[in-house]
């Protein structure tokens, strides 16, 4: 039996002191190596870079490398790609750059040994989180990187010849929440962007001559906040939020001249939009716009176009009479339209545009003389002459209200609104193959909120000609005040319009139809006093005449149907037209000019004929 030690100390084993050293130095070589392998494929991807054409013009730098051996992963710090303040070669055609600073810059699936050996950087994915990148586009055409068979690249004085992209692919790239600052010099441009995304997959770069070509199974991309400026062009100011882009299956071909793209699907959405014109006078707004290649729909809800100065501000510029719009829209959508036709055609062919909840302002100056040289088209021939080839076969738009405003001459101002209407148009085409084809206009609505009415125009496109019908149903006459009142110096005390009806056809200079006009118990108060300036009005009723205070005048008697001519007002559009033969309509049913009189009086006789027969019949028969 052993006797304990004396001083209760076990003695340290040689054995295990020589183990522990061996394991510190196996750790301090392990960490020796693995901050030089760190440098070394610090160099290794430095000169990767450096070995092709494009660090010609930039330079790439960071900070600090680690490196996974494990999973062939490698994580750059700090990084910085940003153009060399004097490029190793001259490239003409470079006329724009950018530069990127990230906190990190992450390649996954590294082939490490690869990258040591030779200096070749193949991997499966990259990420790069938080970039800083700057863009300055400074031509028409804007050219960063150099091509392969450049004037430079071709030199024959160059010592060590670099090589450019003849292939590249990835599985993966992933830009996460950069911010981007762009600057457009020629156009004098300037944007910001915030919280930028974008996921591509399947990457596939390879350059022929002078060409790039790119391919990417899928694109997504995603834009927190977006504000730009503009010193040129009609735009001030442009901004919106949450903007989303996802394309499948894009192909991209990129010359020094020249972009052709092809893809399988794509859709874009965003929000907020906000848009102020070059002279700050218009403001436009939209809640949220959605476009979907494959289902060929466009969908925008909450439009908004409106000024932000007053009428008069809008007209001082204008010399002659000018039509302001403005107004809102709760909801639009374009339903299977061509892309294809559009993007590569320059064609615009749509099935269906819907709209809802549209608020609709019009004002005009009648101040200001007319533009004897303007001579407005039936819209018919206004669509023809429109360049872009296009075919819409049918617009719906419900719930609309529009109001028109008119400064008169006398400086006063007449109002009429349009309200709970229903506007539909078919058949809108330049096409040629629009022989006998007719632009088809139905209206459903009410005038003044009060008088429901049901429109219908049809234009023809192959001569200037309309032809149309309205019909009004039963309103009390005095609710029209407000509406009678802005264009004549007279009153309805009481009446009621038990039946409206008139139809025509409007040629390039003339108008002609027939108009029903029913009422009873028409009682008008006439301001004579404005007699002078009733003569000059729209409403040219003559004051000294008492008007029958009902259509027909009795019982035994036939209503009047009348017969209205107009000549139109070169000056004027269809509207003007329109208007002009109610109005003649309604002065031919009150007060007949010569012909309708002698035609109403053949129609009292043939009338009175055929009671006289009836009545003999009658008694016959008892």
């Amino acid at each position: 039996m052993n006797k304990p030690s004396k001083s209760g100390k076990r003695k340290w084993s040689v054995k295990k002191t020589i183990a522990i050293s061996f394991v510190s130095i196996l750790l301090i070589a392990a960490v020796a190596l693995y901050l030089n392998f760190n440098r070394l494929l610090a160099n290794a991807l430095v000169q990767s870079f450096d070995s092709n054409i494009i660090s010609d013009v930039y330079e790439l730098k960071f900070e600090n490398l680690n490196v996974n051996p494990f999973e062939g992963s490698i994580r750059v710090y700090n990084v910085i790609l940003q153009p060399r303040e004097k490029p190793l070669q001259d490239y003409p055609y470079i006329n724009s750059s950018f530069r990127l600073k990230a906190e990190r810059l992450s390649l996954v699936d590294v082939e490490i040994f690869t990258l040591l050996r030779s200096n070749k950087l193949y991997l499966e994915r990259i990420s790069i989180t938080k970039p800083d990148v700057e863009l300055l586009f400074a031509g028409k055409r804007n050219v960063m990187i150099p091509f392969s068979d450049s004037i430079a690249a071709e030199n024959k004085s160059n010592t060590t010849k670099k090589k450019s992209f003849e292939s590249f692919k990835l599985d993966e790239f992933n830009l996460i929440e950069a911010s981007f600052k762009v600057t457009n010099k020629g156009k004098q441009r300037g944007m910001t962007i915030k919280n930028l995304s974008i996921s591509l997959a399947d990457i596939s770069v390879s350059q022929k001559r002078r060409e790039y070509q790119t391919y990417f199974n899928s694109v997504a991309l995603s834009v927190g906040e977006f504000d730009g400026n503009l010193k040129k062009g009609a735009l001030k100011h442009i901004s919106f939020k949450d903007f989303k882009l996802g394309i499948d299956s894009l192909e991209i071909k990129m010359a020094i001249d020249t972009v052709i793209y092809r893809f399988h699907d794509f859709n874009t959405g965003l929000h907020n939009l906000d848009i102020q014109t070059a002279d700050s006078i218009y403001h436009a707004t939209m809640g949220s716009f959605d476009l979907s290649y494959l289902a060929k729909s466009i969908k925008l809800s909450k439009l908004s176009f409106k000024p932000n100065v007053s009428h008069a501000v809008l007209q001082k510029d204008h010399e002659y009479q000018h039509t302001e719009f403005s107004g809102t829209v709760g909801s639009l959508a374009l339903v299977n339209l061509d892309f294809d036709a559009l993007v590569y055609s320059k064609k615009l062919f749509i099935d269906e545009i819907l709209l809802d909840s549209v608020m609709a302002s019009v004002f005009k100056d009648k101040t200001k003389s007319l533009d004897k040289n303007r001579l407005p088209n039936y819209l018919g021939q206004t669509i023809s002459n429109i360049s872009m080839p296009l075919r819409i076969k049918h617009i719906k738009a419900t719930h609309v209200q529009l109001d028109n405003t008119e400064r008169k001459v006398d400086s006063t101002y007449a109002k009429v609104s349009i309200n709970r209407a229903t506007l539909d148009v078919k058949n809108i085409t330049n096409l040629a193959s629009k022989t006998n084809l007719l632009l088809d206009v139905n209206a459903d609505g009410y005038i003044a909120n009060k008088a429901h009415f049901k429109a219908s125009l049809s234009f023809h496109y192959e001569k200037p000609q309309f032809d149309f019908t309205c019909e009004v149903d039963k309103f009390s006459l005095p609710d029209l005040n407000p509406l009678i009142q802005a264009y004549t110096p007279a009153k309805i005390l009481n009446g009621v319009s038990d039946e409206l009806i008139f139809s025509g056809t409007a040629e390039q200079t003339k108008a002609s139809g027939t108009m029903k006009f029913l009422y009873h118990d028409l009682e008008i108060d006439l301001e004579l006093q404005n007699q002078a300036k009733w003569k000059n009005s729209v409403l040219t009723f003559a004051a000294n005449t008492v008007l029958d205070s009902r259509n027909p005048s009795s019982a035994n008697l036939p209503p009047r149907i009348v017969k209205f001519h107009i000549d139109r007002d070169m000056n004027k559009g269809f509207v003007n037209v329109i208007i002009k033969s109610v109005l003649s309509g309604l002065k031919e049913t009150m007060i007949m000019s010569k012909e309708n009189r002698k035609a109403y009086q053949k129609e009292i006789k043939e009338k009175r004929r055929a009671d006289k027969k009836e009545m003999k019949e009658s008694k016959k028969k008892s």
